[in-house]
């Protein structure tokens, strides 16, 4: 019997939009180690640093494009997943409404400076999701009300649903990662980091083409089922019994240990990144990550819609509220085209570009004797900095690319605390105000950093937030 979630997470995906990895806070911000994650050629001032175990580096990032997708006009009030959909279909999305989630938790992260002082070395591994999808709108349309799309009880012969909307991707993985970040001369820094990912779980369904739509038949059935053109497809790893489409997800120590490339999953990605100083004030900075893929090879599902016309007695006609149930009958009774097998497929990783240009004003202060630590050591000690700029970002997803551009404002306060606050626009919000902290009590480095500051006293009402910290020592 197809377990109903599986039903679930099909529909969810096709159907669902499902926000970008832009770390803009983070990103050259106080010469933390996880800097060197979004920019393997950051400024590096340090001698060795090592991440508390789970808890350098913990990331979640949530949200949608369209700002009437939240908490409280989606999911408050329903009654299971039927209900989560069909309010957001009532909302009236369209194919260029998106939604991503995105999680990190850094295991261990630890570098050190070689004998040859100009070379940064850094190694670690973290736990990551990823989850992309694009909002299908034909496909939503059918699901929701079938061939009968004005409700009238009468069903439209001849209209055509596309499944070329269809645009989604996500993983669980796990990523082991070294990188070198070389001190060229005084003005410029270079940097890579070769990351070994290890597939835990897997989706993804794009670059898809088909129409389907409902025929009047001239036989005995009065209906034909018309599925042309198609070439849609839904691949998985992890997750789904390719003969039944079960439930083949493991216990939680498996698809731990599927993180320690145990699951035969793997892929390779690249990091590269700089940091010129024009002049002692203006500063550039750029990286290119991610540049990779990955294969999954364990547990797959292949799911492919096949051309077909299938006479029938009956046109789509799923009521409100039960078409969940509606549509997993018909695939249990084989009356959607549909054919399954164990397929390999690669999926590549989401490359995603940065860049900056900051200024730098020092300004004195009194000497003292502080406990307090000052990371930036090639700095005189009696200086303090703050900096404005502005940062870019994109990352490139199937079939679009996300963007954001960034003006922000940094400040050492003072020896032990250093702050920066943000204004960001993107697909996701035009007026996202973030703001990070980072405090260095001797050795010790803690920061944390928040998106979207003006949404949180209401946060069940926002359609995007992100939240991130740390603790570190710095030697």
């Amino acid at each position: 019997m197809i377990q109903r979630y599986c039903t679930y997470l099909i529909f969810v995906l096709f159907c669902v939009p499902t926000i970008s990895q832009n770390m803009q806070i983070l990103y050259d911000f106080d010469q933390l180690p996880q800097t060197l994650l979004l920019n393997p050629g950051s400024q590096v001032d340090y001698d060795k640093h090592f991440g508390v175990p789970l808890l350098s580096n913990i990331y979640v990032g949530f949200g949608s494009s369209n700002k009437d997708i939240t908490y409280n006009s989606v999911v408050s009030g329903s009654d299971g997943l039927g209900d989560v959909l069909n309010n957001m279909y009532a909302l009236g999305l369209n194919e260029d409404d998106v939604f991503i989630f995105n999680q990190q938790i850094e295991l261990f992260n630890i570098g050190l400076r070689l004998k040859d002082p100009t070379y940064y070395l850094s190694f670690g591994m973290y736990q990551q999701i990823e989850a992309f999808s694009a909002y299908a709108p034909d496909v939503a349309n059918l699901f929701v009300n079938g061939n009968d799309q004005d409700g009238d009880g009468i069903p439209e012969a001849g209209q055509v649903f596309k499944t070329d909307q269809l645009n989604s991707v996500g993983s669980l993985v796990g990523v082991f990662h070294v990188g070198i970040n070389k001190k060229v001369n005084e003005k410029f820094t270079a940097g890579l980091r070769l990351k070994i990912l290890s597939g835990s779980l897997g989706i993804e369904s794009n670059s898809n083409q088909g129409d389907y739509y409902l025929g009047i038949n001239s036989s005995n059935t009065p209906y034909i089922h018309n599925y042309e053109n198609m070439n849609t497809t839904f691949n998985s790893s992890g997750i789904l019994n390719y003969v039944d489409l079960t439930d083949d997800l493991g216990e939680t120590d498996e698809l731990i240990s599927d993180l320690f490339f145990t699951s035969g999953s793997m892929g390779l990605a690249l990091d590269l990144g700089f940091t010129y100083k024009v002049t002692d004030e203006i500063t550039i900075t750029g990286s290119a990550l991610d540049l990779g893929m990955l294969k999954f090879n364990h547990k797959l599902t292949q799911i492919e819609f096949e051309d077909e016309r299938i006479p029938s007695e009956e046109w789509y006609n799923p009521t409100e509220g039960d078409e969940i149930d509606y549509w997993q009958e018909l695939f249990v009774e084989g009356l959607l085209p549909i054919e399954t097998s164990p397929t390999s497929y690669s999926q590549l990783r989401s490359p995603k570009l940065n860049g900056s240009v900051r200024y730098n004003m020092r300004r004195l202060v009194k000497q003292d004797k502080s406990a307090f630590r000052d990371v930036k050591a090639n700095l005189k000690s009696e200086y303090l900095i703050s900096s404005f700029g502005m940062q870019v970002y994109t990352e490139f997803r199937p079939n679009t690319a996300l963007w954001a551009v960034t003006g922000f404002y940094s400040r050492e306060i003072t020896r032990y605390l250093n702050a920066k606050i943000s204004y960001t626009v993107d697909r996701f919000s035009p007026a996202n105000i973030g703001l990070g902290f980072s405090v260095h009590v001797k050795s010790f480095n803690f920061y944390a950093a928040v998106d979207n500051l003006l949404t949180l006293p209401n946060i069940k009402n926002s359609n995007y937030q992100s939240f991130q910290g740390g603790m570190n020592f710095i030697f």
